[in-house]
């Protein structure tokens, strides 16, 4: 399905207007309560004021600016994780959730100190950031550029620093350089290893990210480069002179604590064993604020859930809201949701939002957990009726994709998983750095990405049928 241009949905006829005239709190519910959906007709009506109600509340906004400004940045292991798991654990209660926490082990990584300098041809300070679950270490040596994983065999990095110079093309493509890079460039015999930052443009800023270390080499000091002195280091390599780098990286493990999953439920009614399940994650790296990655994200899932509770629309499905723990240094509550949890309802479809705030289009379906094409066709054909269902709700793509990191694990046991597919414009040049801070959100945008969440949600946990219902399975 093609990308059309976002469009504002239509106005409501006046009595669906007057019952959203006024903006709901986290804690009022209208007078009159919407009455239940059946039909891809009334599917349609709900969506509209689904969304228009998000229009004219500011929830989200406010928790936002309080999670960023209050709490800050929230690294695994780290006391603001926690104040912000039982802050937001306290207030879905309030909003009337049933709320459980769920225990998660999770690595306690503290960055430390950590500086570089360009010592030949010149003396210079580098900007760089220390990669998530590095090790520390001074260490001392020439550079040697390379521009993929491939020259590594032919190229001798023994006793070096390897500096991997890749424009960005896609996350999932460059960010391999990131995660694989450091024990790759060890096996070579490297002793570190520098990054041009995963990103697509830069002000002299680098981005941090996870590594994973391979068991089997050693472990050696990595962190990223800005993009502007990754290029100068490249121009001088290229032009065959030598450069030198030291590099101190005061970076520590301190084993593993315990995190916790945040869970809220909005019980559902006659199938409440079913269940709709929509995620983000509340951890961030300890730089910024976390307010994008995934701040945001977070206040989309919450608020989506707590809008349909204030509009008095009680489905046919439980909803469950999961601020997943440690996502972005190995992803351990989405593992350990799927691990424990998982069974605690039958899931019929998972969303996520977890690449900013951009305004989203649609959603990218993610069937990775199935294997047989004739289902996966058929759940897809099922999406039509969604995507009808939603356009007054600012819906106009569906098109398979990737859902998310938490909800993956559960999206491949054999649930449709949908990722809110955000305009990413803005979102790449401050991912995972300083800049990742509250006053970049539009809360335009955050109103939109609301009202079109809880628009889709609704839908899933409300229609007849789910997109994998066990007597269609059985046809």
């Amino acid at each position: 399905m093609t990308k059309s241009p976002l469009t504002i949905p239509t106005p409501l006829a006046l009595p669906i207007l007057l019952a959203l005239a006024f903006p709901l709190s986290a804690e009022a519910e209208p007078e009159a309560p919407l009455q239940p959906a059946q039909t891809l007709q009334e599917f349609k009506v709900q969506s509209e004021a689904i969304y228009l109600a998000a229009q004219g509340r500011d929830v989200a906004l406010r928790n936002l600016q309080y999670l960023s400004d209050q709490i800050g940045n929230r690294i695994s292991g780290s006391k603001a994780l926690e104040q912000a798991v039982e802050w937001s654990a306290t207030e879905m209660a309030k909003g009337g959730l049933v709320v459980t926490k769920q225990p998660v082990q999770v690595p306690h990584w503290v960055r430390g100190a950590e500086s570089a300098t360009i010592l030949a041809p010149i003396e210079q300070p580098l900007n760089l950031l220390g990669l998530g679950m590095t090790v520390g270490g001074d260490v001392e040596a020439d550079v040697v550029v390379l521009t993929n994983f491939e020259a590594l065999e032919t190229t001798d990095v023994k006793g070096k620093i390897v500096l991997f110079d890749v424009p960005f093309t896609t996350y999932g493509e460059t960010v391999q350089f990131r995660l694989n890079g450091p024990s790759l460039v060890a096996k070579h015999g490297g002793v570190g290893m520098l990054l041009r930052s995963v990103t697509t443009e830069s002000l002299d800023s680098p981005h941090t990210g996870t590594l994973k270390y391979d068991e089997a080499h050693p472990k050696i000091p990595a962190a990223a480069l800005s993009i502007e002195d990754a290029t100068w280091m490249h121009r001088l390599y290229d032009g065959g002179i030598p450069v030198r780098v030291r590099m101190s990286l005061g970076a520590k493990h301190h084993g593993m604590v315990t995190s916790h999953n945040v869970i809220a439920d909005l019980p559902g009614t006659d199938r409440a064993e079913e269940a709709v399940l929509v995620g983000c994650h509340l951890d961030s790296w300890d730089v910024g604020q976390g307010a994008q990655d995934d701040g945001a994200g977070c206040m989309i899932a919450w608020d989506a859930v707590q809008l349909l509770k204030d509009l008095g629309l009680q489905t046919r499905r439980t909803i469950r809201v999961v601020l997943f723990t440690a996502e972005e240094n190995g992803i351990w509550g989405g593992r350990a949701y799927a691990d424990e949890r998982f069974d605690d309802f039958q899931l019929v479809a998972a969303l996520e939002s977890d690449s900013g705030n951009g305004i989203a289009d649609g959603f990218r379906i993610d069937l990775g957990g199935f294997e047989d094409e004739e289902i996966k066709a058929q759940i897809l054909g099922r999406t039509v009726a969604m995507e009808v269902a939603l356009r007054p709700a600012g819906l106009v793509n569906l098109s398979p994709g990737y859902s998310g990191a938490d909800v993956g694990f559960s999206v491949r046991k054999g649930v449709p998983g949908f990722g809110l597919n955000h305009d990413t414009s803005t979102y790449w040049p401050i991912h995972h750095t300083d800049a990742d801070t509250f006053e970049k959100v539009v809360p335009e945008d955050l109103a939109h990405n609301v009202g079109l969440m809880a628009a889709a949600v609704y839908y899933l946990a409300q229609v007849e049928e789910p997109l994998t219902g066990q007597a269609w399975l059985a046809e």
